[in-house]
């Protein structure tokens, strides 16, 4: 129990008016929340959060992820009253070209921001990652990880899909130390929060495992502590309902107007005035920051610290570490590719401790599990595997969030089709400059059976877009391994990884295959008096192959795992790879033809999907859009010979 001090109402007005000041200064922002979730942040950085602003990538702090991204302001002012590396000038230049404050948090931008957030619920997915990642360390060094998990949510976050997903999930693994404040306002973007949804946000946390807490006054510091406090001690994940008034205080206060608008100079006299506090030119009063940065200090110095070697066991765990590339049989090359990277990641994970993952629920049929290990729930938090669900959405926010705490190495796996549920999610590893890895498997019309909605048509070119994200579609068995190896290795980007239903082939060997993922393309048949270029990515290579053996005239055959990298090459080093004076392009790939236009050329050919496909099996598919070797063959000779 704590009582609420003069210094501290002074404190949460204080960062009510700072945070109001910079987003007018800005010209833009969400004033609202900065108003109404005011005592929330002061509670949790004041009398919470053990993180040292001194040292803010301490690997056993607590995690706060502002799930509620709009409320970035209050955030950067709270951070700043907290002693990071945070100025007054700093919180000037919010939402600015190049500023430590953009207009929503960034992470590696500013420091004590754990998450980029903004994009709604995707930060409370992020926290539920970070909870797993924190259990799962825990387990195996209980005295260097051991902290909790926060998260600030609103109506909107709630609202998103995603929340649904990783609520469930969280609930079901009984993440116990993560604490999660809903500022329950009542009021979105366009209105009332009644006008577009009227669920029980209890019920259904309720429904999922959740312990449940309301807090009804949000200006009632005392209560919000003792939520907090209690949630620490539950078994089971906590939501704490803290009833606030949007735009508190302000002239907009309980509407939606509040949400997003500035507030004019004399707006903000008005507010100086209600608020009975004073801030000028961006900076708190010094006995509010004392009073706040004192606390932090207080607790920090009462934490037991571990042993040096401790630390040095976690810190060995932790580390990216060397490790060889298998070397594939006849038998195993000569499998699906998604069987090649089930046997791929058998043995790096037999020299990678830390790395786990898991499926949406897809595990027999996208086969990346670790199989020598169980599964990671609340009885066993050794395992390896973690049973997703069907939550690709979910799952990628999860990951992102795992990836962020550190420590481990994270996998997870779907059909490609789906990818498209987590888009949103994987754009935020890019964004985040995270090393998660995708799986993706059934990646072309191959599927068969299931038919169009099953055989991803766009989606490999929908991902080659996203900046900052290796696409890999490895055409031969050793291009899996080394693929695995690159995404393995990868300190600040994610790696999708495509991969086939159907089998590889034999074609290619280790060299090749390392040239190619390292350069993003290589050739795996040369022939100086080629007039064909045969170009194609995954499974189509083995095709290119076929068509290359039935061609009246000889041909290169280019396999092209990483058409992003190949297309970041110099000219000259692409010229080098796709030989332009005498022959030309024929690019053979199972998927949308728009984005090979560059590389095919005025002369060259693509040949490619441009529909959706059907319910049969493969080879009547492809006998049925042409793209059989003897039908390229005829297409090629026709026009182009």
């Amino acid at each position: 129990m704590i009582t609420t001090t003069p210094l501290a109402t002074k404190a949460i007005q204080s960062l009510r008016l700072l945070s109001n000041q910079i987003i007018s200064h800005a010209g833009s922002g969400h004033p609202g929340i900065a108003l109404g979730a005011a005592p929330i942040l002061y509670e949790l950085y004041a009398n919470q959060l053990n993180v040292d602003p001194k040292n803010p990538h301490e690997p056993n702090r607590d995690r706060f992820v502002l799930s509620a991204g709009h409320g970035a302001a209050l955030l950067y002012a709270t951070l700043y009253a907290a002693g990071f590396n945070l100025t007054s000038k700093d919180l000037s230049e919010f939402r600015q070209p190049h500023s430590k404050t953009p207009g929503h948090p960034e992470v590696g931008v500013t420091p004590g921001v754990e998450a980029t957030t903004g994009p709604l619920g995707q930060g409370l997915g992020m926290a539920v990652g970070m909870a797993m990642a924190e259990e799962k360390l825990h387990q195996q060094f209980p005295t260097v990880i051991h902290h909790f998990t926060y998260a600030l949510v609103g109506d909107g976050d709630l609202m998103e899909g995603v929340s649904h997903e990783v609520a469930s999930l969280a609930g079901q693994q009984r993440l116990s130390k993560l604490i999660v404040l809903y500022d329950d306002n009542a009021v979105s973007l366009d209105g009332a929060k009644e006008r577009s949804d009227t669920s029980d946000n209890l019920a259904r946390f309720a429904s999922y495992g959740w312990d449940i807490r309301k807090v009804e006054n949000g200006n009632n510091l005392e209560a919000i502590h003792d939520a907090i406090e209690n949630a620490k001690l539950s078994p089971e994940p906590t939501l704490i309902a803290v009833k606030s008034i949007i735009g508190d205080f302000g002239p907009f206060a309980g509407t939606n107007k509040a949400h997003g608008t500035p507030l004019t100079d004399q707006q903000l006299v008005d507010l100086s005035e209600m608020l009975a506090v004073k801030v000028t030119n961006f900076e708190l009063p010094s006995d509010v920051l004392e009073d706040i940065r004192i606390k932090i200090m207080a607790r920090l110095a009462n934490r037991v610290q571990p042993t040096e070697e401790e630390l040095g066991n976690y810190f060995e765990f932790t580390r990216k570490k060397d490790f060889s590339i298998p070397q594939l049989t006849t038998e195993i090359k000569s499998q699906a590719g998604r069987k090649i990277s089930k046997y791929v990641l058998q043995n790096f994970a037999q020299q990678l401790p830390n790395l786990w993952g898991g499926s949406a629920d897809l595990v027999a049929s996208t086969n990346a599990e670790i199989v020598q290990s169980p599964l990671f729930n609340n009885d066993d938090r050794s395992g390896r595997n973690i049973a997703f669900g069907v939550r690709e959405f979910g799952m990628g926010s999860v990951m992102n969030g795992i990836a962020l705490h550190g420590g481990t190495t994270i996998f997870g796996a779907t059909f490609l089709a789906f990818s498209d549920y987590m888009k949103a999610a994987i754009r935020l590893s890019a964004l985040q400059h995270v090393p998660v890895i995708y799986v993706f498997t059934h990646d072309s019309v191959t599927v068969g059976e299931d038919g169009p909605t099953h055989q991803p048509v766009e989606q490999l070119m929908g991902l080659r877009m996203i900046p900052g994200i290796d696409v890999l579609r490895p055409g031969t068995a050793e291009e899996i391994a080394h693929a695995w190896h690159q995404a393995l290795t990868s300190i600040d980007r994610p790696t999708v990884l495509i991969l086939s239903r159907g089998a590889i082939g034999p074609q290619g060997n280790d060299a090749q295959a390392e040239l190619a993922i390292q350069r993003g393309a290589v050739q795996l048949r040369q022939n100086n008096d080629a007039k064909i270029n045969l170009i194609a990515t995954g499974s189509e290579v083995q095709l290119a192959q076929k068509v290359s053996e039935l061609l009246s005239v000889p041909s290169n055959i280019i396999s092209i795992p990483n058409l992003s990298r190949f297309s970041a090459l110099e000219k000259s080093e692409r010229h080098k790879i796709i030989p332009q004076e005498t022959a030309k392009n024929v690019i053979i790939e199972a998927g949308t033809t728009l984005g090979w236009q560059g590389i095919a050329g005025d002369e060259g050919m693509i040949l490619g999907i441009d529909e959706f496909g059907m319910s049969a099996v493969a080879a009547n598919i492809f006998d049925e859009i042409g793209f059989t070797a003897e039908s390229i063959v005829h297409r090629i000779t026709r026009e182009l010979l």
